[in-house]
């Protein structure tokens, strides 16, 4: 099919941060050193070389992390599997809202909008927006409107979120889903994420790309930055969508009573949090991030800045926290068996907090689809 935007290759690349400064001191050191003494047989002062016992010392302090996190992680299992009453699931979900607000960090205050349309066209049936709003004084966020041409009165609305590439929604992968739902009678809104897109933060004019490397980079350049002043890049991405909504919500052509929200990847991880802290959502369908934060660390270990919330563990939150929080709104939980988020701990999550969904009478509006 043909695209609205140019045709770029989808790259997911992996998570990763930046060292780049490190490695040239230590290479600087070594140079410097190498030309200042001349060159002698050096002694091996390894004291746990050969050891059985000791064999696995470069991994000491990441087990030491990780047994200390499965502490409250188990000490949160135990609680989940002693609540029997709708009482006891209602008094949960509450604290865990609470708790999931503070462990974003201070939010901003709602400011104007100034929400605009730049551009437009119509493309196999579906009328296309170009438009932009800020989400914070002089902070625009870049998008696009997708809606039904010749569509009359309020749609159902998807804020569509997408996941880490270059090209921000502007992908072939995601414009064929912004396609998608249009064609099937929503409007949807598409967001370029902060360090994507149009909206990078460390741009280089020289070669018209990021200075510090692909989507990962940028989001844990500036992450790494926010969190010793206990703030989180995670609270300026879920700002902007929560705006997205109060977007949507002043569009006459939108439902405001009918908002789903949905992404991949890195879109999944925004999904499930707007979908946990605003309760507009209505329906909420993360892709391919739901899983447990235990088989993560068993896994592939933590992500990119973004991912990682304030003391998220240590305050006794998990990922099926996030579920929990929209309880028992409509929730769509989607996942690929092969993703590289564990599909094992989709399956455990999604199967704990099933029983507040039925608890609060809603059972059916909790579900999981695997492809």
């Amino acid at each position: 099919m043909s695209m609205l935007f140019r045709k770029p290759e989808p790259r997911h690349p992996s998570p990763r941060i930046l060292s780049t400064c490190a490695v040239r001191t230590a290479m600087l050191a070594i140079v410097l050193l190498s030309c200042a003494f001349p060159a002698v047989a050096q002694e091996d002062f390894a004291v746990l070389k050969g050891w059985r016992r000791h064999a696995d010392s470069g991994s000491c302090l990441s087990d030491e992390i990780m047994r200390r996190a499965c502490v409250s992680l188990d000490a949160r299992d135990r609680a989940l599997a002693g609540i029997r009453s709708r009482s006891g699931w209602e008094t949960y979900i509450a604290s865990a809202r609470k708790k999931l607000r503070a462990a974003f960090g201070p939010f901003p205050e709602r400011t104007p909008l100034n929400a605009r349309t730049v551009g437009g066209f119509d493309h196999e049936g579906v009328s296309v927006e170009l438009a932009t709003f800020d989400s914070r004084p002089g902070f625009p966020v870049t998008g696009a409107f997708f809606k039904p041409a010749g569509s009359t009165g309020r749609l159902p609305a998807i804020l569509y979120v997408c996941g880490h590439t270059d090209e921000g929604f502007r992908s072939a992968a995601y414009q064929q889903v912004c396609l998608n739902l249009a064609k099937k009678g929503f409007a949807v809104l598409a967001i370029d994420p902060i360090g994507q897109g149009e909206r990078l933060q460390y741009f280089n004019p020289e070669t018209g790309k990021s200075a510090v490397g692909g989507p990962t980079a940028e989001h844990s350049y500036a992450g790494v930055q926010y969190l010793p002043l206990g703030r989180t890049l995670a609270m300026v991405r879920v700002w902007d969508a929560i705006r997205a909504v109060d977007y949507l919500c002043g569009r006459p052509d939108v439902d405001p009573a009918r908002i789903g929200v949905h992404g991949r990847s890195g879109g999944g991880t925004l999904s499930a949090y707007l979908g946990a802290l605003d309760d507009r959502i209505a329906a909420a369908a993360p892709e391919c991030y739901i899983t447990s934060f235990r088989r993560l660390l068993q896994s592939i270990g933590p992500q990119d800045a973004e991912q990682n919330l304030l003391s998220q563990i240590a305050s006794g939150l998990d990922h099926g926290d996030f579920l929990l929080a929209r309880a028992p709104r409509p929730t769509l939980v989607v996942t690929t068996t092969r993703d590289f988020f564990s599909i094992q701990g989709a399956r455990e999550t999604v199967a704990s907090v099933a029983p507040a969904f039925a608890a609060l009478g809603y059972e059916h509006n909790l579900r999981m689809t695997e492809d």
